[in-house]
């Protein structure tokens, strides 16, 4: 191990670099505490290439360092790419970080076999599908990278995300993410975008920055792809303020009026709640509105 000043560094060579964010509070204020306690990597070249370590570079530099404690590596560029990954697999990679390792591989021409058994020591499905969607992410940079990370989003979710051009997807991310969103829901949004697109030929944003939240942003969403459902959903709203129900009586309908049959939930504590919900029921039957409800799912 030897202290290597850093102005004999490449600092902005990242041909080795599959570390991202790079920017690592909690990391900065351990080495302003205690200073760099694993060396660094570099690659035998003048000057010298970061192999492993472009966290503890980017701290340093960060707090103002002018040497780090590094070991000198030479070995081929392919092997110091492997090491790269290889020595990261421990802390666990993030999708963007296994998206630029496989990417780099690939360009760095490395056989089909080999990539996929890296894939598989990265928890990936070893697919040519996933290969492509991964190197896709990777070429899409910011902000589709980090809204990646920040949100944790799936590769289901990511896949939907492809779909979109670059600008569009752009929008769709700055609209999401603010909110606070569960992984159904942002596939709920991203499939509602989606069908808008098919349906209508292009995306139009107008009047959804204004959605208070998810389900708001779903519901604006879903009046926009079903203009039909919004006065259905009105019909049935008065028809179950007319029932009256008691909060232990729910009437629920398919969310597009596709299914032919209703659920009828109730809440049942004691006998007692079972037969008030048996007349309730039987007095909203008598009265016609389980019939309306029908008539609205069966159309």
């Amino acid at each position: 191990m030897k202290t290597i000043q850093l102005n004999d560094i490449d600092i902005d060579d990242r041909r080795f670099c599959i570390s991202y964010p790079l920017e690592d509070e909690v990391l900065t204020e351990s080495i302003r505490e205690i200073g760099i306690a694993q060396p660094l990597l570099l690659f035998d070249a003048s000057p010298l290439i970061v192999i492993t370590g472009f966290k503890r570079l980017a701290s340093a530099k960060r707090l103002g360092l002018t040497e780090v404690p590094a070991a000198i590596k030479r070995i081929g560029a392919d092997e110091a790419l492997l090491l790269s990954i290889h020595d990261n697999l421990a802390r666990g990679l993030n999708a963007v970080e296994k998206a630029c390792a496989l990417k780099k591989m690939v360009h760095a021409g490395f056989p089909g076999q080999r990539i996929f058994e890296t894939m598989t020591l990265l928890a990936l499905k070893p697919h040519e599908k996933v290969l492509n969607d991964l190197v896709a992410i990777a070429d899409a940079g910011e902000p589709l990278t980090g809204f990646i990370v920040r949100h944790g989003v799936s590769m289901k979710n990511i896949e939907y995300l492809l779909q979109f051009d670059t600008e569009e997807r752009n929008k769709i991310i700055s609209l999401v993410s603010p909110l606070h969103l569960t992984e159904s829901l942002l596939r709920e949004i991203l499939e509602m975008f989606a069908l808008m697109k098919v349906k209508k030929g292009a995306i139009s944003f107008r009047g959804l920055r204004t959605a208070c939240d998810g389900r708001d942003l779903k519901a604006r969403l879903k009046k926009r792809n079903y203009p039909i459902l919004s006065s259905m959903e009105k019909d049935l709203l008065a028809v179950k303020q007319r029932c009256a129900l008691p909060p232990n009586i729910d009437i629920k309908v398919d969310p597009f009026f596709e299914k032919e049959y209703i659920d009828i939930l109730l809440k049942i504590k004691s006998e007692d709640d079972v037969r008030a919900s048996i007349e309730k029921l039987k007095a909203i039957l008598e009265d016609g509105h389980i019939r309306s409800i029908l008539e609205l799912t069966q159309g």
